[in-house]
Formats: structure tokens, sequence, C-alpha cells
């Protein structure tokens, strides 16, 4: 999901609460060494400077660009507990990464004239009408691009960032149905639809259910027969699993440069959610990124769709979003895709449009960072 507030209410909970963690031994995985690429030390350094730079248990880092083998690089742990090391095969949690993946489907359900992107929320789940407001006029469109004026209860409600932080276990066991009455239903809407802009997980909890109940299919099921499976992505996964195998989330609660196991926050938060529960691999998330600007995944029509910034009246960089995909302006010019953050962890990926390049870049470790260094890389 996008960077939410919760650390601003971290020490709300005891320390005796983050200690209460068991924390899973995870099984031997390959680490796929890259040493022989020509750059190697040059993107070996950047790694291993972004890790110590935002003080991160761990980090990796994926460059590909069309004149170069690709590269995968990591540092770090992925596991203090168990001392384990971030390798370049290492599955990670990518928060609203995942709104990709999520936005990618639905469109595949639009070009099998399974909906459309004027669609509208109340006609696709009557249960919300009375509940949302202008339900009948918020579009597939909207809640896309984040112009539904729906609130979003991870960064903008105080009741939901301290129910993670002090009920982690009953928020992870909520249905959707009671996160929406318990977060969303009768809350007034910051605007009224397609006049603005707002980021908001809401939309995409949405669009998981419209995508479940309109194909018949878990998320899970959906994603692997339109995406997961003719990628070849072998290693990524929304649904909830055991994950053990997964790079655990940390946060440096207090200030004090000590790192706190923040995991179980994170699966609370993410696990199973279309809008931040996407688990991955650098390796995949390139896959990914391929197929989709190739045509491999949507159309090119399409693909023009989701990179074009929907706003009509977007005069800011803030609004520059497209049909799941953030519009960023680099040193190395325009690339899309998306940022994503937990409260133990951050992901970005990105597709370069002057040079065909992608780059991933992850680190267990929840507070913001400069990623400014990488556009240096990608030129």
């Amino acid at each position: 999901m996008k960077r939410s507030n919760l650390l601003l209410f971290a020490l709300t909970l005891t320390v005796a609460c983050t200690n209460e963690i068991v924390v899973p031994k995870p099984d031997t995985i390959e680490n796929i060494s890259y040493a022989n690429h020509p750059k190697n030390n040059i993107y070996q350094t950047s790694v291993n400077d972004y890790r110590k730079n935002t003080n991160s248990a761990g980090s990796i880092l994926l460059i590909y660009k069309p004149a170069e083998d690709l590269w995968i690089g990591n540092s770090g742990k992925s596991n203090l507990e168990h001392g384990t090391s971030m390798n370049t095969t290492s599955q990670f949690r990518t928060g609203s990464v995942t709104k990709m993946f999520t936005a990618v489907t639905i469109l595949k359900l639009v070009e099998q004239d399974k909906l459309s992107l004027e669609s509208k929320l109340g006609d696709l789940l009557p249960s919300v009408i009375g509940k949302i407001p202008q339900a009948e006029k918020i579009t597939i469109r909207h809640l896309l691009a984040h112009l539904s004026g729906i609130i979003d209860p991870p960064n903008e409600s105080l009741r939901y960032q301290t129910d993670i932080i002090n009920h982690p276990t009953n928020m992870y066991n909520m249905s959707l149905s009671k996160t929406l009455e318990t977060y969303v239903y009768g809350k007034d809407l910051i605007f009224a639809p397609g006049t603005n802009y707002s980021y908001s997980n809401t939309n995409y909890w949405l669009l998981g259910n419209i995508a479940e109940n309109i194909s018949g299919k878990s998320l899970q099921a959906l994603m692997d027969e339109l995406i997961f499976t003719p990628l070849q992505l072998n290693s990524t996964y929304i649904e909830r699993r055991d994950d053990r195998n997964v790079a655990r989330g940390y946060a440096d609660l207090y200030g004090n440069g000590i790192l706190q196991d923040v995991s179980l926050w994170d699966k609370a938060e993410g696990d199973g959610e279309a809008s931040g529960g996407l688990i991955s691999t650098a390796e995949d998330l390139f896959k990914f990124m391929d197929g989709l600007f190739s045509g491999e995944l949507v159309s090119v029509d399409m693909l023009e769709e989701m990179t074009k910034i929907q706003l009509p009246t977007c005069n800011t960089p803030y609004c520059e979003y497209g049909l799941g995909i953030e519009i960023w302006r680099t040193d190395a010019g325009t690339a899309y895709g998306h940022n994503g953050g937990l409260v133990g962890i951050e992901a970005n990926v990105l597709y370069y449009e002057s040079n065909g390049g992608i780059s991933v870049l992850y680190k267990n470790n929840g507070n913001g960072s400069d990623k400014r260094w990488l556009d240096q890389i990608m030129k």
C-alpha cells in the first residue's frame, strides 16, 4: 500500500507486544549470483550503500537495460532472528506494487467484455448502495485512477491505524465486508467522483471484490490464470500462505537505530488484499513489467490508457496517475510503475520509457527513501 502513517502511532504499542512475534525459520533457498556481469561492482556498491543509508536489514536491486544482461544483487539480511541472508531469489511483500496486478486483472476482464471502464460501482456491487455515497456514479475508471473520492482508512483513519497496531490478529482475520462496514461505509466522499484525485486503498479493495464476483474465482485463481501462469511467475502469489520464506519487515520504531520486527503488522495490513497483498521476487516483478510493456498482458491501446494521466485537470506531479500505474518524472526520463510501502517494507518497480529499462528496488525497512541515485544508473 501507499506508505501509511502507522509509524506515527507505533509508540502506543508496548515493546512486549513486538516481542510476542514468533519468527519461523525459513527454508534454505538458492542465491543466484550475477558477479560476472560487467557492471556488477557498480551495481553491488549501489545496493550496499542503499541498505546502509536507509538503515535496512536487507535490500535487493534489479537492473535491466536492453543493451545489457539482466543483473540482480542482494545485500544484508532477510530475517534477523535467524541470521538469514537476503538473496537474489528472496520472496518479499510488495505493498502497493500489487495495484498494477489488480489493475491488469480488471483490464483483462474489460478486454473480455465482462465489464467496461464506465461500469458503475453500484451496478457491480449493489450491496454498497446507500453505504458509499454516489455509488451509482463511481466508475471502474474512477476506482482504478483514484478519482472516486472514497476515503482511505490506511492513510486517513486513526482508528484503522491503531487497530492494526494493537489488534493485528483481529485485523488479519477480518473479512472485506467487515472492513468496509467498520472503516468506510457511511463516510462522506472527499469530492464528487471524477472531479479530483485522492489515493485510496479502498478503491482496490472494491476492485478485487468486483473481479471475484464477475469471474466467480478467487483473486489468486484469477491472477494465476491471467498473469502468473502466462508469464511463468512461479514465485508470486496474492493469497494468504505460510510466509516462513518471505523476508521479514522491520522498522526503527523509537528512532534509536534498533530495528524491530513488524511483520505481524505487515501481514495484517497487506496479506490477501487486492490493494497491497502481493508477494513476489525481483525477477518475477521484472517479468511482469517486461510482459506488460511488451504487449503480452494487455493490448497496445489498453496499455496506452493505463499510462495516461486520468485526471483531466491534473497540473501537479501529485495527481499523475494512470489506471493502476504511477507516472514518475525522473532524471532518466518518464517512468511508469508503482511504489509500495507497509510498516516494514518499501518496494519500487519502474519501466523507463526512453530506453525500455526496468528497475526493481526493495528493502525491508518501511521508512521512506531517496531513490534519485537510481536515475543515474538507469540513464
